[in-house]
């Protein structure tokens, strides 16, 4: 059992230093640079995100240890379908917010994205984690294959999520926080961040409902 633990750590410490960054970092460094603007607050961020996504992971495992076959059953792939509308869905009315005053049609109804508060990025954890890529498909499938009890699912899984929140993505956002900070003091360079913030978010949130639509 300890050296598939620290197989799948590896695992994920591979995967959070390759194929996550291209897809948490931009979404996590555009949603700090508008509202974190800190190094400790992005910091703190990334870390409810990836304890965040870490939970989902483990849930996942649970499940796939309790429902057998659940990995290939028709059901998963509607699960997938529907999650990551819902992930893609979220990450664009992040972006929205940022161009809404809190006072606008759409602010009212959505004024729980314009505090900025470090829920919002546990939310988008959960959602990240409960929509798996490729690689952590190929993982699950790996753990049930390896497990001899329910228990152990739960315990590969976290393995593996450990893995992947050590990651340079720490370094990425905390950083993104404190350069957002430096040039927020200076309104022009505030304006351009929150604009180029919410056009990543919209980017990336557009891009994951497109990609899922056309598979």
């Amino acid at each position: 059992m300890k050296e598939n633990l620290l197989f799948l750590f590896i695992s994920g410490l591979v995967l959070g230093s390759g194929p996550c960054i291209g897809f948490c970092a931009p979404i996590l460094a555009g949603y700090v640079a508008a509202y974190k603007t800190s190094f400790k607050k992005a910091a703190v961020s990334y870390l409810v995100f990836s304890a965040a996504k870490l939970l989902s992971y483990m849930i996942i495992g649970a499940l796939c240890a309790i429902f057998s076959g659940i990995l290939n059953s028709v059901f998963f792939e509607k699960y997938i379908y529907g999650i990551s509308i819902i992930l893609g869905v979220f990450v664009s009315l992040m972006g929205l917010s940022i161009f809404f005053p809190k006072q606008a049609f759409f602010g009212r109804y959505c004024s729980f994205l314009h505090t900025g508060h470090i829920k919002n990025v546990g939310v988008l954890g959960f959602l990240a984690g409960f929509s798996p890529c490729l690689p952590f498909l190929g993982i699950l499938n790996y753990i049930i294959v390896i497990s001899n009890s329910p228990v152990q699912p739960i315990i590969y899984t976290f393995a593996f999520g450990l893995g992947t929140a050590i990651s340079p993505i720490l370094l990425l956002v905390a950083f993104s926080g404190k350069l957002a900070g430096d040039f927020s003091k200076y309104k022009l360079w505030g304006t351009i961040i929150k604009f180029v913030s919410a056009f990543v978010l919209l980017f990336f949130g557009s891009k994951i409902i497109l990609q899922t639509l056309l598979r």
